[in-house]
């Protein structure tokens, strides 16, 4: 059955026919991903609404971007928060809202995941280095997006176990902020070795996922195969 799966994102200045011009921008392997078992991706920029509804579609991704606006979730912006986006805050906050109101399933990615603990009322490390975690640089970005950077663990009360069948595979990374103190009705799903959190899931009846790496960087990985197929089921 085809599935319609929201994909929020943010926006980029682009050269365009009217100039440079802000344009909501994602990476396509995201459709592709949807595409290949059988979705329809819908891209959802940020948008200048109160309310959002999202019950018409079958699934939500909130993506990968740039850092949440420490104000959300009680803290001061430090000198490491970067390409804050209220609006873009906005619109995710109200995805979410409207996808646990109508037991949308939902996949959160990077900034997607912490959003999901900050939604949950939850707080984030700003910084990880600053916060004492040097062991593993998860900063990589580029030439290394596409690569397996480090191992995470996977709890076997998961989800994540559920799909993957596994207690340890590798992942990239491409962030340098975290989940601190968890939100409610959240548990963790798995951890890097230095101790960042890198999954976690809903409790409640919503059906939600949220990881630290980026899926849709690594089409041909197995495990990101079977999230998307889980997304798209």
């Amino acid at each position: 059955m085809n599935k319609l799966i929201a994909i929020s994102t943010g926006t980029k200045n682009v050269d365009m026919a009217p100039g440079n011009i802000p344009c909501v921008v994602i990476n396509n392997d995201f459709v592709k991903l949807c595409n290949k078992y059988g979705s329809t991706a819908v891209i959802v920029g940020p948008q200048d609404l109160d309310n959002i509804n999202i019950s018409k579609f079958d699934a939500l991704i909130i993506s990968g971007g740039g850092d949440i606006n420490p104000n959300v979730y009680g803290q001061d912006i430090n000198d490491k928060t970067t390409r804050i986006s209220d609006q873009r805050d906005l619109t995710e906050l109200g995805l979410l809202k409207s996808a646990e109101k109508n037991n949308t399933k939902t996949l959160a990615i990077c900034r997607g995941n912490q959003l999901l603990n900050v939604y949950k009322k939850g707080t984030l490390y700003q910084d990880l280095n600053d916060a004492g975690f040097t062991d593993i640089k998860h900063d990589k970005p580029f030439e290394d997006a596409r690569s397996h950077i480090h191992d995470i663990e996977i709890y076997n009360d998961s989800k994540l176990y559920s799909l993957f069948q596994k207690t340890t595979i590798s992942v990239n990374s491409i962030h340098h902020q975290g989940i601190d103190l968890l939100g409610k009705d959240l548990k963790i799903t798995a951890k890097s070795s230095d101790g960042v959190i890198e999954g976690i899931e809903t409790t409640n009846q919503w059906e939600a996922i949220g990881i630290q790496w980026h899926p849709e960087n690594m089409v041909d990985d197995k495990y990101s195969k079977l999230i998307f197929e889980w997304l798209c089921s």
